[in-house]
């Protein structure tokens, strides 16, 4: 078991891949940047007549999530939000609860997930209903809400900036080593 750093960012190398970085530098960690899969929308069946679901990678970056027992969620506040590849990939989630719900949702049961949210617009009060949608999503999956990090940055590099942020990046990370 190890750790999955889902990266929800359209830009490489920026302010929120910089700071997962410093959390899981020289652990085990399988990065996966959601902008390099396709990942289509949800297909609802809820009150239609089953079809199939689309055949794109979500399958297979599914398997990679559930194989670990820590997630690392590194995002960037997006107009207030989630950016729309992770969003797409959580919308997914619910494909996976009507194929296969018990299963899916024992891969999650033992899991710890931490959040890690960069934006430039007060992203300390901004940022918490990010946060609280994340709170959510995990209630409802059986994730443990381990802890979370709202960084400030806008430009690349801004985040080397924060020192609250990159405080709370080692805080965790002592708890990540430990955990292994």
């Amino acid at each position: 078991m190890g750790i999955a750093v889902l990266y929800g960012s359209s830009r490489k190398n920026g302010n929120t891949e910089r700071l997962a970085r410093l959390l899981v530098e020289g652990l085990d960690v399988d990065p996966i940047y959601l902008t390099d899969y396709r990942i289509d929308p949800i297909v609802d069946y809820r009150h239609t007549k089953p079809g199939p679901y689309p055949e794109d990678d979500y399958r297979q970056l599914l398997k990679r999530v559930l194989k670990q027992d820590t997630l690392v969620f590194a995002v960037p506040i997006y107009w207030y939000g989630l950016p729309g590849s992770l969003k797409r990939f959580i919308d997914r989630w619910s494909q996976s609860l009507r194929e296969n719900r018990e299963d899916f949702l024992a891969g999650l049961s033992e899991t710890k997930a931490y959040v890690i949210a960069i934006g430039g617009d007060e992203p300390h009060v901004k940022g918490q209903p990010l946060i609280q949608q994340f709170q959510y999503i995990f209630d409802f999956v059986g994730i443990q809400f381990a802890a979370h990090v709202i960084g400030r940055g806008n430009r690349p590099g801004d985040i080397e900036q924060d020192a609250r942020a990159l405080a709370a990046i080692q805080d965790i990370r002592t708890q990540l080593e430990a955990d292994r």
